[in-house]
């Protein structure tokens, strides 16, 4: 993986994974597609064809740092700043999905684009210039393709609790032995509380406990979706970039205790966001809202209370690849929920 990192602390910065840039001349008839996730802190990109048994098949990853999101609570808008940033970003996906012979470029768009008033607007001009078929998408569509992606690669047996924090919201999805029984969604993400509640650097643990906090009473009306059988023991799946850094500082990644997740927020703060950065080796702007992202770990291990946590990758575009070779098949849609 590569980070680029840029002097502009809150502009775009990124990361990259080409996991076979030779790929696009294999002699195959399976044709590759791009998937791009706008959220609400940065914009992602999975380069994938499908194998003969229906698996994914990554060929390269991109996440770049935009921010989109910044300011929308209090302007209710996206920033023009903010705007061109993430065009710039997506033109840059394009250009890198056609290098790579991806025939389609398929996107949603969360949280940020869905309560601003020129998401639509935002959407139609990225539609027009780069070609991206994109669409805004709501929370329970958000966690259906989060869940299709991730049961494609995690054991979801027994009683499950998914998290999918973003910067603008969160995604619950609860599951019984590998099926969507419940989802819920709440406007509370890690950039989110980190322009609501937090000035200083590092933050202070007075403003960690207000993220922690403000994350628990969004998410105490699903307590009752996220209550698992009585005598069950549940454990919680965290997936996107808040869980695979919260494992990158946990002493196992595969299995996070709660006690692990408090002793993290006491080192986030202690630790600068460029500390962090250079810790867990990504962009600065990325870091910054991080410790907001582990309050709400920490707001759901109050409400969930899980015997352990894990981690998995993000499966909206892994579930939104799925969907669209399948369609391209003619294959019937599946529902995760029953």
């Amino acid at each position: 993986m590569k980070t680029v990192r840029d002097s502009r602390k809150d502009t775009v910065l990124s990361e990259t994974r080409h996991l076979s840039s030779s790929a696009r001349f294999e002699n195959t008839m399976e044709p590759i597609l791009a998937a791009v996730d706008i959220g609400s802190n940065s914009i992602k990109m999975t380069v994938a064809r499908r194998q003969a048994d229906g698996a994914i098949r990554e060929l390269a990853w991109r996440s770049e740092v935009v921010r989109l999101g910044a300011g929308i609570d209090q302007t209710g808008r996206l920033a023009d700043d903010r705007i061109a940033a993430a065009l710039a970003t997506l033109g840059r996906f394009a250009a890198d999905a056609t290098w790579l012979g991806a025939s389609r470029l398929i996107g949603v768009a969360t949280e940020a684009v869905r309560v601003a008033a020129n998401g639509p607007s935002f959407l139609d001009q990225a539609r027009r210039e780069f070609g991206i078929e994109v669409s805004t998408i709501g929370g329970e569509r958000e966690a259906e393709l989060s869940f299709r992606g991730l049961a494609a690669s995690v054991d979801l047996s027994g009683e499950v609790v998914v998290a999918d924090i973003g910067g603008g919201s969160t995604e619950i999805i609860v599951a019984h032995d590998g099926e969507m029984a419940g989802t819920g969604s709440v406007p509370v993400g890690s950039g989110r509380l980190t322009d609501r509640f937090v000035v200083e650097d590092p933050p202070t643990s007075a403003e960690l406990a207000r993220c922690r906090e403000s994350a628990l009473t969004a998410l105490r009306p699903l307590q009752a979706t996220l209550a698992a059988p009585p005598g069950e023991l549940v454990r919680m799946v965290l997936v996107g970039g808040t869980g695979e850094y919260l494992g990158r500082m946990a002493p196992d990644s595969s299995r996070i205790l709660p006690a692990d997740v408090a002793i993290i927020l006491r080192r986030c703060t202690e630790m600068t966001a460029a500390m962090l950065a250079t810790e867990l080796q990504i962009p600065e702007a990325r870091a910054r809202v991080l410790p907001a992202g582990f309050a709400v770990v920490a707001a759901l291990i109050d409400l969930v209370a899980p015997r352990a946590i894990g981690v998995g990758q993000s499966g909206i575009r892994t579930g939104l690849l799925l969907e669209a070779f399948a369609e391209m098949k003619g294959e019937p849609r599946e529902s995760s929920a029953q």
